[in-house]
């Protein structure tokens, strides 16, 4: 038999672990969610894993559904070996044109099901904010926990205690004319295909040359952020800049809180009736 049967069938066999893996750590479309950084190798490995456990738990199902997989045609199948002149050749092949809506029905609903699973649990993790709590839940993409100030909710940071409204960006970039400071409110952020923080989106964004810095004996503002006024940055026009992580040099982040302050004729009014 061709050898590239056999590695289909493996594939077909694997997959629905992949698609768990996969839907796991990606979450719904359309879900602003982490999303997994593992290497291929151990995304692999992975998805072995899970496919063993989901077609343990689907067997049984359809077992108890009325159907019965012929696991031993199958096993021929994966090794190749059909005895002494291919005698069991003709009953794998009987099996399999016997049963071929059916092993059709069990893939396809094993795949829909793996992919259901994998949503719910993603789901379930990020409702339950089980990734804030261990480590075990925790997605591999640290740039989305950093860039959404989930960073703050982890349970070896919760002391701080902190409310984060919105995220404050100042990112060094080097252009030809020399190396700039950039900053302004992180409005949103993307992923290449790999996982990877690709590019940063900033809104009510300024720059300066990085040579414009305070002098070593200038007292250092106490807060930072957009209401700030410095005139050594210029506002960019335009609603939106976004920065390349490959240009990037280095980052800095700051999380704020926003505070509502009451108004002085509110104020005065509730100072008048407590009188």
């Amino acid at each position: 038999m061709n050898f590239a049967f056999p590695a289909l069938l493996v594939f077909l066999l694997v997959l629905p672990g992949i698609i768990l893996r996969y839907t796991y750590a990606r979450g719904p479309w359309g879900w602003a969610s982490p999303t997994s950084m593992r290497r291929v190798s151990e995304e692999l490995a992975y998805g072995v894993a899970f496919a063993l456990v989901l077609h343990a738990l689907w067997l049984a199902l359809v077992r108890r559904l009325g159907f019965a997989p012929d696991v031993e045609a199958m096993v021929l199948l994966l090794v190749g070996n059909f005895g002494e002149e291919s005698r069991r050749l003709d009953r794998v092949v009987a099996s399999v044109a016997e049963h071929y809506t059916g092993i059709a029905g069990y893939l396809v609903s094993l795949y829909a099901g793996a992919a259901v699973l994998g949503n719910l649990g993603h789901r379930a993790v990020r409702r339950l904010h089980l990734d804030h709590r261990t480590k075990t839940f925790r997605f591999d993409n640290y740039w989305f926990y950093m860039l959404t100030g989930e960073v703050l909710d982890f349970r070896e940071n919760a002391e701080e205690g902190r409310t984060v409204d919105g995220v404050y960006c100042s990112a060094v970039v080097d252009h030809a004319s020399g190396s700039y400071l950039y900053r302004g409110i992180v409005s949103d952020f993307t992923f290449d295909r790999e996982g990877a923080l690709d590019t940063i989106v900033l809104m009510d964004a300024h720059r300066r040359r990085l040579t414009d810095d305070r002098a070593e004996q200038e007292e250092p503002r106490p807060h930072v952020g957009p209401a700030e006024p410095d005139e050594r940055y210029y506002e960019i026009r335009g609603d939106f800049l976004v920065l390349r992580s490959s240009e990037i040099r280095t980052l800095n982040l700051d999380y704020f809180a926003v505070t509502l302050e009451e108004s002085a004729p509110a104020a005065a009014e509730e100072g008048a009736a407590t009188s």
